[in-house]
């Protein structure tokens, strides 16, 4: 059964983190036709002080690896979008309690239950152009995969499709939530900012959990 380590998932978020600050610019670009057009630096500083912190750095165990990277999320991003994303490594640490790795099936409930703590948090639903409409296709299909595999791989690679999927849905959804609100009709055929990077960050989980498993 693979197993998901603490180094394993400390180094494939660090691939996350390059990932998030090469795409400032295509998320800054976006955010500014529907939004207030400072996600992607929002992005680019809250994942370049998370990489330093990672770097410098080591974990005893999943839990505080995914707790202390929340946390600096929400400390450096600020305002809302640091509260949303630190809370998608905080979210479900409940049930990862001393843990130093993850099967496959930790994996899933920790992002389902990350994912209804965003929800909660945010006061946001599936269908609001927001980043929960990535997040919950990638817990859906991470599900549909656990049923066949219980490879940690398999589960974010599902993961991952799922978010890219739900980021082109988005394109069809018009803005409930924050000032892309006002943009309801210029919102339409674009995706949602935040349901971009959400897709990015189960990109770099996805590729840097398969390297580092290949090595």
């Amino acid at each position: 059964m693979e197993r998901l380590t603490t180094s394993v998932l400390k180094s494939a978020l660090i691939h996350v983190c390059d990932l998030i600050v090469e795409s400032e610019p295509m998320l800054t670009e976006l955010d500014s036709i529907i939004g207030d057009g400072d996600h992607g630096y929002g992005m680019r500083d809250g994942f370049s002080e998370l990489r330093t912190m990672l770097t410098n750095q080591e974990f005893e165990s999943i839990y505080e690896l995914l707790r202390n990277s929340g946390l600096e999320l929400v400390k450096t991003m600020g305002g809302a979008s640091g509260v949303i994303f630190g809370t998608l490594f905080i979210g479900g640490l409940n049930m990862a309690a001393n843990k130093s790795e993850f099967e496959a099936s930790d994996v899933v409930k920790f992002f389902d239950e990350s994912a209804k703590s965003i929800s909660r948090r945010g006061r946001t639903h599936a269908g609001d152009k927001t980043m929960l409409d990535a997040l919950l296709p990638a817990v859906e299909a991470m599900y549909e995969t656990l049923a066949i595999s219980n490879r940690v791989s398999d589960v974010f690679s599902a993961a991952y499709d799922g978010a890219l999927a739900g980021v082109e849905k988005t394109k069809t959804m018009v803005p409930r939530l924050g000032r892309s609100k006002n943009f309801r009709d210029m919102a339409l055929g674009l995706p949602d900012p935040g349901a971009v990077s959400t897709s990015i960050i189960f990109k770099g989980l996805y590729e840097g959990i398969s390297v580092e498993n290949r090595k």
